[in-house]
């Protein structure tokens, strides 16, 4: 159904035609016909699929029940007219009448009727209706007798018109799949929920100032806002390319695509010797035929969360990882979901037309195919028309049989796209030996209905074409709904992990590279101007080299500053650089201190206190809402709906635990309805769960399972994002934080509002002011939350509960000896953080003198220097080698404070002959493949002694080492043993 204006419009058409043709309306059925059917479908947007009609119950049969996607939602129980009677001299408008009450004392017995089909099957909603009286109401209220409860009562037609938006509100799809009726329900059944409070912030936006900046600081603003604006790609689109953050798993990823390209490849069978000789050798000599030829067509699914990279992942394959040889022989067709209208009758015309048009201008000099081009694909037909119905024709005149095949070619191209479309792709593959790459990108946001058609119809023109590659990068949860459906189990697929990568690296990568570039552009110079700080120091700005050097200083040297933004911003890159520029640019990092660290290439002093307070602020005195950040307010109430100051958290403490204990994609989700009964044990009513779900999914505080559907429903599961993780460790935490929050929460209690301001203009020494204000929002927010929950309920799902109120006692406790061990946990203390763990080496360059090592449970690499291992005894390390060592915190992070152990495997290790058949030197890594096996192995160049690095060549013969990697799914070259002559 559209708009409510539509609904309305409809409304009165249909009451007009009842009006007229009321004498016609007698049965029930007559009613159920002409009225209840045509209310429900044309104006509430019910379709008729969605209508279940005359249910056997234990008691009875009900009239409808109303269902979405299978889902029932509503039951509907018809009566003749003149059987409800609504005892009341007001009819022309919407009633709130006690279903127990005189006034509906002659409909009970219809009442009590739907009630007894409703509850025992779980609706919330029932409604009585001849088709001109409508009484609603709701078959289950927590803790008392529904019958002592309001209906919701249109006595007539005219009070259906007369109050249309509610009955809409109630009633239609669309709204009643919102859950709508909650909020008008709770103002009718509990006044005290519903209601138009006024809520006082200590300081109010318009007591929010801008810091003062002096000129520099200003001119230093625009400086890093050309940086930042590098820093995106936004200027170089092949920053984001060559600046990927590999994992073991992407390099996985792009060896196998590459062999399942080449492979498919192998399989178009060479029609006189056209194929490219060098892409027929490499074939030939470096990659085994994985599938059979008769159906060599694979789907691939880049699968990863989102921010992990996977478009990026995909145009550096296409444009940096394949060869030559093979990149030639490929046409890719991309289609981007985003450019779709989203309508489900449209899609497969909307994909053909995109296939159609990328295709075309791949495969074809002028974008489109020549008159010669359309003869190719439709060579069948012409000769079976020259040769039968237009033999005459073609005999007595060929330019009148081809004027004529026009016009048949015409209806053939524009009439049947999607056999158009077959005949490019065999056009491709049959007479041209290329391989049709089918790249459907960015699906994750709609349906799983559209996923589907849109998967199904890539998969039938793959097996019409046989040698075809579909590639769909999707989110995890997307591909865990994909796995789940019977249509995914029918054809054969691969998946691709790639995880999100750290925020860190991203940054790492990203300032190397731009400082390498600055290094290397000559025509990179600015007009100089002179400053003069505060302290007399007078500088010139040439370019932005120095000014990397301090941004690597704040978000690289400091890991908790790039994992506290990537988190703040769900690891989207985009908003991680916005948020990185607010807290470079803010005036709580001191502008003495950028201009002393370009001059004198020494790191910035900062610290997460100070981090966390250029966050909050900004460029203001204090955290502003609205600020164009991604800090959310996250003890502000409902100013209609009363809330406790701490559900918010309440509920990400719950999602955090189901998170924590959960493995699968699936399980990390909880449905609406247990996040609802959960609270609702603990005495916080439905609407007030449902306000503070709707406003934190819109802050994408947590996510729904389905992506393409953002709105609250029945059918709706909900998780924890990394935003909503962050937000529920700085609010439970982080004192910044919580002092900031305490300050411009806009709160109930005028009277605790009115202290906290007094408190904070006082002259009192700051860290007395700090203790005061805290303890003052603390007994506020704890004092408020008694009022809405009573955890009496001794069972351990609620745990989290309880010890979420002891970590906020925790702020009492002041002062905080260590912020941000305080927020971030033990492992950011500085010294030993764990002990006798197993790191296993990713790599280690013994001519560097220092390496990489891996660490289960710690997202980031742990460094390893060779002063470690001379201490332990030992001159180098190899790859894939196990350590069993203590961890300790620095300056810079993690490293590897003291080696017990070196843990080799023996039985696992191999001494294999093998041969290099895949080589990446500006990434610093290959492959080999076993000699007489089918297994593969990836080697680091840092297991070449440095001297013979630059002579490594594909082909080459080795004699090495493998082990599993840690996984066990692969094997990596742990030693070279030999090169082969």
């Amino acid at each position: 159904m559209g708009t409510l204006d539509v609904a309305e419009e409809k409304a009165f058409e249909i009451i007009t035609d009842i009006k007229e043709n009321l004498n016609e309306i007698i049965s029930e059925e007559d009613a159920k016909i002409k009225i209840i059917n045509r209310f429900l479908n044309e104006c509430l947007g019910w379709s008729y699929q969605d209508f279940r009609t005359e249910r056997k119950h234990d008691n009875g049969y009900s009239d409808y029940i109303l269902s979405d996607n299978e889902t029932p939602l509503l039951l509907i129980e018809a009566k003749r007219i003149g059987i409800i009677d609504v005892a009341t001299a007001e009819k022309d408008k919407v009633k709130y009448l006690k279903i127990s009450g005189s006034s509906l004392k002659k409909a009970s017995q219809g009442i009590h009727q739907a009630a007894s089909y409703s509850t025992p099957n779980g609706f919330p909603i029932a409604v009585l209706t001849d088709g001109i009286t409508w009484i609603i109401f709701k078959t289950f209220v927590p803790g008392e007798n529904y019958q002592l409860k309001e209906a919701i009562v249109f006595p007539s037609l005219e009070a259906v018109l007369s109050d249309f938006s509610e009955f809409y509100d109630l009633l239609s799809k669309q709204q009643f799949c919102k859950k709508i009726y909650n909020s008008l329900f709770d103002q009718i059944h509990n006044k005290r929920l519903l209601l138009s409070q006024d809520l006082k912030a200590p300081l109010e936006k318009e007591d929010i100032q801008l810091s003062h900046k002096s000129e520099i600081a200003f001119d230093l603003d625009r400086v890093f806002s050309s940086f930042f604006s590098r820093l995106t790609g936004d200027e170089d689109e092949n920053l984001l390319i060559e600046c990927f953050v590999e994992t073991r798993e992407s390099r996985i990823a792009d060896f196998s695509l590459e062999k399942m390209t080449t492979s498919i490849l192998g399989n178009i069978t060479p029609s006189e010797k056209n194929v490219d000789i060098e892409l027929t050798n490499l074939i030939k000599s470096n990659v085994e035929v994985e599938v059979s030829p008769s159906e060599s067509g694979q789907t691939i699914f880049i699968v990863g969360p989102t921010g992990a990279g996977k478009t990026t992942f995909l145009d550096r394959f296409f444009k940096k990882t394949l060869t030559n040889p093979i990149r030639k022989r490929c046409v890719l067709a991309r289609v981007n979901c985003l450019d779709a209208t989203g309508r489900e009758d449209t899609a497969l015309e909307w994909i053909t037309e995109r296939l159609i048009s990328e295709l075309e201008k791949a495969t074809y000099p002028d974008a489109s195919p020549s008159w010669d081009d359309l003869l190719g694909l439709y060579h069948g037909e012409y000769l079976r028309r020259s040769k039968g119905v237009d033999a005459q024709l073609y005999d007595k005149d060929k330019e009148r049989f081809k004027e004529k095949f026009g016009q048949y070619l015409d209806s053939q191209v524009e009439g049947d796209r999607e056999g158009y479309l077959k005949r490019v792709l065999d056009d491709v593959v049959k007479n041209r030996k290329m391989l049709p790459i089918i790249l459907v990108d960015n699906i994750d946001e709609f349906s799983a209905e559209y996923k589907q058609k849109i998967f199904q119809f890539t998969q039938a023109l793959r097996r019409h074409t046989n040698h075809c590659l579909v590639i769909f990068p999707v989110t995890d949860k997307s591909a865990w709904s994909f796995s789940k459906t019977d249509l995914f189990g029918i054809y054969k697929s691969r998946s691709f992990f790639l995880p999100t990568p750290s925020p860190r690296e991203v940054f790492r990568k990203r300032i190397d590279f731009l400082k390498q570039k600055l290094a290397e552009d000559k025509f990179q110079k600015k007009e100089k101007k002179g400053y003069f700080s505060s302290k007399g120091i007078k500088i010139s700005i040439d370019n932005l080299d120095g000014f990397a050097q301090v941004l690597e200083n704040v978000f690289v040297d400091h890991d908790y500053t790039s994992k506290t933004i990537g988190e703040l911003t769900n690891y989207n890159i985009r908003r991680t650089l916005l948020l990185s520029q607010r807290v470079i640019t803010s005036s709580v990092i001191k502008i003495e201190d950028l201009i002393k660290s370009y001059l004198n290439d020494e790191p910035v002093t900062t610290n997460f206190t100070k981090f966390m307070d250029a966050l909050m602020k900004g460029d203001y005195d204090a955290y502003k809402q609205g600020d164009n950040h991604e800090i959310y307010p996250i003890f502000q109430v409902d100013s209609e709906i009363r809330q406790s100051p701490l559900l918010n958290l309440r509920i990400l403490t719950l999602l955090s635990s189901i998170h924590k204990n959960s493995r699968s994609v699936d399980e990390k989700h909880l449905d609406l309805q247990s996040l609802i009964d959960y609270f609702d044990a603990i005495g916080c009513s439905e609407s007030a769960v449902e306000k503070a779900l709707a406003s934190m999914l819109e802050a994408n505080l947590i996510e729904p399972y389905d992506v393409s559907n953002r709105e609250l429903s029945v059918k709706q599961k909900l998780a924890i994002s990394y935003r909503g993780m962050v937000h529920l460790r700085l609010a439970s935490h982080n004192s910044v934080f919580f002092y900031q929050m305490a300050l411009t929460t806009a709160i109930v209690d005028e009277d605790t509002s009115l202290k906290i301001n007094s408190a904070y203009k006082a002259q009192t020494p700051f860290p007395q002011k700090v203790e005061a204000i805290r303890s003052m929002f603390l007994d506020y927010l704890i004092a408020e939350d008694h009022q809405h929950f009573s955890i009496g309920v001794e069972l351990p799902q609620y745990n989290c509960q309880i010890e979420l109120i002891n970590n906020l006692n925790k702020f009492l406790q002041s002062p905080v000896d260590n912020d941000l061990v305080a927020t971030l946990g033990e492992e950011y203390k500085e010294g030993i953080v764990k002990s006798g763990v197993i790191a296993v080496v990713d790599y280690y360059d013994a001519s560097k003198g220092f390496g990489f090592t891996e660490v289960e449970g710690i997202d980031s690499r742990i460094f390893i220097h060779a002063e470690k291992l001379q201490e332990h005894g030992i001159k180098s390390l190899s790859d894939g080698d196990g350590i069993l060592c203590d961890l300790a915190r620095g300056p810079k992070g993690i490293f590897i404070q003291k080696i017990h152990d070196i843990e080799i495997d023996s039985a696992k290790v191999e001494s294999v002959k093998c041969q290099i058949i895949r080589l990446f030197p500006e990434r610093g890594y290959g492959f080999v493949k076993l000699d007489g096996n089918a297994r593969t192995a990836f080697f680091h160049v840092s297991v070449f002694p440095e001297d013979k690095r630059d002579q490594i060549q594909l082909n080459q013969k080795l004699d090495v080492e493998i082990t599993p990697d840690k996984k066990g799914t692969s094997f990596q070259v742990k030693k070279i043993l030999s090169v082969v002559a």
